[in-house]
């Protein structure tokens, strides 16, 4: 689990500039459910808040891949909305493998 995290964290590091970390909330946002939960207490609509809470409470259960899948959104998001050539998927495994220690 250690070298899993520590493989998360290099990836997220290496996404260090404005998009990657812009690409990262955004996705967190749509994904988790706190955006929606933010936008129903902006807008006062108690449903948006309901399906936001749910969908945040799925993420919460045990053994759902909520990290890996956002951030691999989100590095799809870096690379090709915000058209950022810095990403690769032969960065992105070159990073998990040092954050395995191989």
């Amino acid at each position: 689990m250690k070298r899993f995290l520590k493989g998360i964290w290099a990836v997220v590091k290496s996404m260090g500039n404005w998009r990657g970390v812009l690409s990262l909330f955004i996705v967190w946002l749509i994904i988790s459910g706190a955006g929606l939960i933010i936008l129903g207490f902006i807008i006062r609509n108690n449903w948006l808040k309901g399906i936001g809470i749910t969908m945040y409470a799925f993420w919460l259960g045990p053994f759902t891949p909520l990290i890996p899948i956002n951030i691999g959104l989100a590095m799809l998001m870096q690379r090709f909305i915000f058209r950022d050539k810095s990403v690769s998927m032969e960065s992105i495994k070159e990073k998990f493998r040092e954050g395995k220690g191989e």
